[in-house]
């Protein structure tokens, strides 16, 4: 059973969601939980964002579809801040 909880697990996800093995919005939700298990460090802290705006928020114009490319984005910059 694979791991939740730190930095790197969250590392691993957006390297998942890069490559395409992983949903990106499931990936996004994941690597947001591992934010609130360590207190919101600030690398992690867009994911939660984008989470957060996946749904209930078309009024805003903000959908779930239109949180993928932030998604895939905030990805690229959590690796790049880990190398």
């Amino acid at each position: 059973m694979q791991s939740f909880a730190t930095i790197e697990d969250a590392v691993r996800v957006a390297n998942e969601i890069i490559s395409g093995k992983m949903e990106p919005h499931l990936g996004c939700g994941l690597i947001a939980a591992v934010g609130e298990k360590n207190n919101y460090p600030k690398q992690l802290q867009m994911f939660e964002l984008l989470a957060h705006e996946q749904e209930g928020h078309e009024h805003l114009g903000v959908t779930k579809a239109s949180t993928l490319p932030h998604i895939i984005k905030a990805c690229h910059e959590l690796i790049a801040s880990q190398a």
